[in-house]
């Protein structure tokens, strides 16, 4: 062992008492509701995606079997035609799922702009899930739709 003059390994006074607490955090505030007309409009949008989505589902079937008759056939081709005219139809269905997230994406935003102007609190929250609902109604369609399109080409 060396010999000197080394600090002791004894426990020192700070560190004999109660452990510091971490500053606890000053709660969320709470989310409120959305008022009437918002809460209206965000559900009407989600009503109207869904129920495009439901008719794009039930319509899936029929227009992926044509496209599937129809791949590898010439461009003109009845059957070529006949699948662009039913993918055509399918792509109409969907434009309501398409307009309602432009409709919900627009009232997101403003809630988002009135939350950091301090004019509301919460909701955007609310209004985000309902958003990402929609989106994954869109985003189902378009992928659907890419790939009977890839199939025709």
């Amino acid at each position: 062992m060396q010999q000197g003059d080394f600090p002791s390994l004894a426990k020192r006074p700070y560190e004999v008492g109660a452990a510091i607490a971490a500053p606890v955090p000053d709660p969320l505030p709470p989310v409120s509701t959305l008022p009437a007309p918002l809460r209206e409009a965000v559900n009407q949008a989600l009503s109207k995606s869904s129920q495009a989505h439901e008719k794009f589902l039930k319509n899936l079937g029929g227009v992926r079997s044509r496209v599937n008759a129809a791949r590898g056939s010439s461009i003109s081709s009845e059957a070529w035609v006949v699948a662009q005219m039913n993918l055509a139809a399918l792509e109409m269905m969907r434009s309501p799922s398409v307009t309602a997230l432009a409709d919900v994406d627009s009232l997101y935003l403003e809630r988002l702009n009135a939350e950091f102007e301090d004019e509301a609190s919460g909701g955007a929250a609310v209004i985000g899930e309902k958003r990402e609902q929609i989106q994954a109604q869109v985003s189902t369609q378009q992928s659907e739709i890419d790939a009977m399109k890839a199939k025709l080409r």
